[in-house]
């Protein structure tokens, strides 16, 4: 994705044009030659946001996966609990 680079104080100054430029290309506005924001269309942002998100339920699901796969034991929940909350009965 190529994106466009333009200064903070141009932006500033045609901020309506550039807004209406944006589309699918991000523009990357720049202070003292240095890149400072991004501004992205909204839906563009929309769907970037949705994708991560469903990156990261994979990733869960992955590691989640290889702890089971790596695992010595297996305790249910009640005995994950049982392990960490003392019993009143000691």
């Amino acid at each position: 994705m190529t994106s466009h680079i333009v200064p903070v104080t141009d932006f500033r100054r045609e901020a309506k044009r550039f807004l209406h430029r944006i589309g699918e290309t991000p523009l990357v506005l720049t202070q003292r030659s240095r890149p400072v924001a991004v501004v992205v269309d909204y839906e563009a942002y929309r769907r970037q946001e949705q994708r991560l998100e469903e990156l990261e339920l994979m990733l869960d699901d992955t590691l989640l996966a290889h702890a089971v796969e790596t695992a010595e034991e297996y305790l249910s929940p009640e005995e994950l609990f049982a392990t960490i909350v003392p019993s009143d009965e000691e």
